[in-house]
């Protein structure tokens, strides 16, 4: 259970404090911002409202978040000598809601768990999330990752991106997959010097890297995908997109 620095809820129509809704199930959209350093720095900030700005608009929930409401919203008074938290924002047609966590951090030996689930309307970060909250409770998440697939094809982590490396060549998964404000910003600093394709188990097990990226996790590497028998050969490809991330929190 995550121990919440703060949670609050608020009337979308004047902004006016409501009892807190975490709006889970709910239909509407959420993003998940990383807050670092000793004064609260938001990393890809104007990344996050703007695509979730876009996926109100694809819900037609007529509403516009701004930077400047948002920071009026964040309480000051948290007393946080060193932050390296996660704040999530969720929004329903007549409710936003703001929950800041501390984030944990992902341990060694980190792996992974495939299972055969594809999320509803995937190219939207909505709030359907309840089938996977209760995966994700039966796992230590600073461990372990599960990854989505479906007709024997990768897709996404439950709060990640996947990238896989073979023959220092990065390749992406294809098909119903949200790509995350992480992900987007490590290829803006990689050009074109990447391809999507269907990732079968097949190719997987080939990988020389599994990397997973997303503002919880950052950048980490997958040591082994142990139903699969996989087990990581190489770092470099992690070393390199980790070394552009850990730029970004300066």
């Amino acid at each position: 259970m995550a121990n919440f620095l703060f949670k609050k809820s608020y009337k979308l129509s004047n902004f006016q404090q409501v009892k807190y809704d975490h709006l889970w199930g709910s239909t509407g959209v959420f993003t998940t911002i990383r807050v670092y350093g000793n004064r609260p720095k938001y990393i890809l900030i104007n990344e996050h409202i703007s695509q979730l700005n876009k996926s109100l608009k694809k819900l037609n929930i007529p509403f516009s978040l701004t930077q400047n409401k948002f920071l009026d919203l964040m309480p000051n008074n948290l007393r946080i000598k060193k932050y390296d938290h996660l704040l999530r924002v969720a929004i329903k047609k007549n409710i936003l809601s703001l929950s800041l966590r501390l984030r944990l951090k992902p341990k060694k030996n980190f792996q992974c768990k495939l299972v055969n689930y594809q999320r509803s309307n995937a190219f939207i970060k909505n709030l359907q999330y309840k089938k996977i909250l209760s995966m994700q409770k039966k796992i230590d998440m600073q461990k372990e990752e599960i990854l989505f697939f479906k007709n024997q094809n990768l897709l996404e982590g439950s709060t990640t991106n996947i990238i896989m490396i073979k023959s220092n060549k990065i390749i992406l998964p294809k098909g119903s997959v949200y790509k995350g404000i992480t992900l987007q910003f490590l290829l803006s600093k990689i050009g074109k010097n990447y391809r999507s394709k269907f990732i079968k188990f097949s190719d997987l097990e080939r990988a020389d890297e599994i990397i997973l990226v997303g503002s919880g996790k950052g950048v980490i590497k997958v040591s082994s995908i142990p139903s699969i028998k996989w087990f990581s050969s190489s770092s470099k490809m992690f070393n390199k997109l980790f070394s552009i991330y850990k730029n970004k929190l300066k």
